[in-house]
């Protein structure tokens, strides 16, 4: 049955969408860590592994101090999969799957997990400095960080910057534009740093806002700061994948100019940002069955 249930997982991991992945690696970790808290229950506190889980989580979750980022950097990283309390992850992977779909739907999946990171990133660095260079904010030096919110938070501001007129349904309220979602969540997270309830956390999200913001921006721009992460997931997949022989057999075609290619790439791109406005303008049921299917296509690029 164990074995069965690890086959899912890798299976799931392997095959299922980015968002799923994300999804399964947080989950995997709180599993582990709750497994390690519930074996403390049994074999006491006055023993060395207890030490051994104390350290286990004090070096995946980031120390909001610049000393502590110095000896442990790699946590600017872990922290972001890292949860405690089911709620907190509950909450963090059910937002990370509802606007996650949006944005492969109005992008492409491969732009999810480098914005993930790079909001961790952004949230993380923006509260250990926050926190050390603000007095109000001093009694929160070297306490951890943890969570998937950062993260979380770029990949509802991206997609609000996006398709700002996208409309979400919510429960109790009915449809509501993505932008007024997008703004809710930032007025929370700004009352809440006011109001020196969960400071780390919330300085946090706004650095992950910022970073959602950001990538958007620089997309529309023609520049895609996802470009050099993937790139490096690719390198590393290389290795640990196999390329079978192909037995077809390949046809050549003419290889087009440099002055064609860039007349295709403008053509495609300008057809997308006019979609893109459309849809902003007037919501994605006002696409025609023709730019919808453009719409998909490039996204599966």
């Amino acid at each position: 049955m164990a074995n069965q249930l690890l086959e899912d997982i890798r299976q799931k991991i392997k095959n299922g969408n980015v968002i799923t992945r994300l999804i399964l690696v947080n989950a995997a970790v709180f599993l582990l860590i709750s497994l390690f808290r519930i074996l403390l229950l049994f074999l006491g506190s006055s023993n060395g592994f207890t030490h051994f889980v104390n350290g286990f989580i004090a070096n995946l979750t980031l120390p909001l101090s610049f000393q502590g980022l110095l000896y442990k950097p790699w946590t600017l990283i872990t922290y972001m999969f890292v949860h405690i309390e089911l709620m907190h992850l509950f909450w963090n992977m059910i937002t990370l799957f509802w606007f996650g779909q949006i944005l492969i739907n109005f992008t492409d999946s491969k732009k999810i997990i480098p914005l993930y990171i790079l909001g961790g990133l952004m949230g993380g660095i923006i509260t250990v400095v926050l926190i050390n260079t603000i007095p109000m904010f001093s009694v929160y030096i070297g306490l951890p960080l943890l969570g998937a919110s950062a993260g979380v938070t770029a990949i509802i501001i991206a997609a609000a910057t996006l398709v700002p007129n996208f409309q979400m349904n919510l429960m109790f309220v009915g449809p509501v534009k993505l932008i007024y979602v997008a703004l809710f969540v930032l007025f929370i997270d700004v009352l809440s740093v006011a109001s020196y309830s969960n400071v780390g956390g919330n300085l946090a999200h706004l650095g992950g806002a910022l970073m959602g913001y950001l990538f958007i921006l620089q997309l529309k721009k023609g520049k895609d700061l996802s470009k050099g992460m993937n790139q490096f997931f690719d390198w590393v997949l290389q290795f640990f994948t196999s390329k079978p022989k192909s037995k077809l057999h390949v046809v050549h075609k003419r290889p087009i100019s440099d002055e064609e290619y860039n007349y295709n790439r403008k053509v495609t791109q300008q057809q997308i940002d006019a979609i893109l406005d459309k849809i902003s303008k007037s919501g994605y049921d006002s696409l025609t069955n023709s730019e919808k299917d453009i719409l998909f296509k490039a996204s599966k690029k």
